[in-house]
């Protein structure tokens, strides 16, 4: 399994990782009744939530902040619940908050401002590291400027998720605005140094795995596209990787036998598979890709296998 060791964070004068070699997503808040269900009925919806974030930590996602993204409801907050009350992390301990950074549509804040404030101070209240906006728009709204200062403003670190078809000189002051820049990079020829030009961001992700196939990611393009973001920015920028979208209700397995592991019982086959390429890219990244040259050698041997219709051994 892959795993990390202190040396794979990036750290601030506190001593605590402050940027996440690695951000994966994991399934909606509104499913975590699905969670639930997966774990038997005597678990509850949000004890089944917390249990899912400690398998990430389980699988290998390291405990950074912000490094797991949930999608949380920005139009009705209050659904939320508050502190010890309704389906809401609260029940949890305080210190998965600051591993988790709230996930939201750039168009459902903008047009409802005041349901994004009271999102703000309930993540605030529960100590979440962050937020990511996402959008996939090529023309930023300047209001965007605004939320992100407003994130700030609240405490959190703050994170525009966006296409590379958005980099351009007119959308220069919007992506400022933000702390982290992720950068959908699938498909990889998506890329080109003439749009990286205009990333001056000190932190960008490079979102090169897609949560929505179950096909298996190319690591030798995701590497590649890695690494050409990473000599097309500032010596001084910080580059990571990170999952693209969102876990669907398919990920989740249901019906599985009563004696199976209980990590089986929630993450179906593809999505562990997802995080550990995630994993084994970040590794590559920082390391070269020799330290996880089996999971290379293993992707090129699948590959090959498909197109000769050979099995595997």
């Amino acid at each position: 399994m892959t795993a990390f060791d202190t040396s794979d964070f990036l750290t601030g004068s506190d001593s605590r990782p402050t940027f996440p070699p690695v951000m994966v997503p994991i399934l909606p808040w509104q499913n975590a009744k699905l969670l639930s269900e997966a774990l038997g009925d005597t678990v509850y919806a949000s004890s089944a939530f917390a249990t899912a974030v400690k398998l990430l930590f389980k699988l290998g996602v390291p405990k950074s902040r912000g490094a797991i993204g949930v999608e949380v409801p920005s139009s009705r907050p209050e659904s939320l619940g508050k502190r010890g009350q309704g389906p809401w992390i609260s029940r949890t301990e305080p210190t998965l908050g600051a591993a988790l950074r709230g996930v939201v549509r750039a168009r459902e804040i903008l047009s409802a401002p005041k349901d994004y404030e009271r999102l703000l101070e309930l993540l605030r209240e529960e100590g979440w590291f962050g937020l990511e906006i996402q959008t996939s728009e090529e023309n930023l709204p300047r209001d965007l400027q605004i939320a992100a200062q407003r994130g700030k403003d609240a405490g959190l670190h703050v994170t525009l998720n966006l296409l590379p078809g958005a980099l351009h000189t007119q959308n220069s002051r919007v992506i400022r605005a933000f702390d982290t820049v992720a950068l959908h990079l699938i498909p990889s020829r998506q890329l080109s140094a003439e749009r990286l030009k205009y990333l001056e961001s000190r932190q960008v992700v490079g979102l090169v795995v897609d949560a929505a196939t179950s096909e298996r990611t190319n690591l030798e393009a995701a590497w590649e596209s890695l690494v050409l973001l990473r000599a097309q920015l500032d010596v001084d920028a910080r580059v990571s990787v990170g999952v693209a979208g969102s876990f669907t209700t398919g990920a989740l397995a249901t019906q599985l036998r009563a004696d199976q592991d209980i990590r089986e019982k929630i993450w179906a086959r593809g999505a562990k598979q997802k995080i550990f390429e995630a994993l084994d890219l970040s590794l590559a990244l920082r390391h070269g890709k020799e330290s996880v040259a089996a999971a290379f050698a293993a992707d090129q041997i699948a590959r090959a296998s498909r197109l000769t219709s050979r099995g595997i051994a």
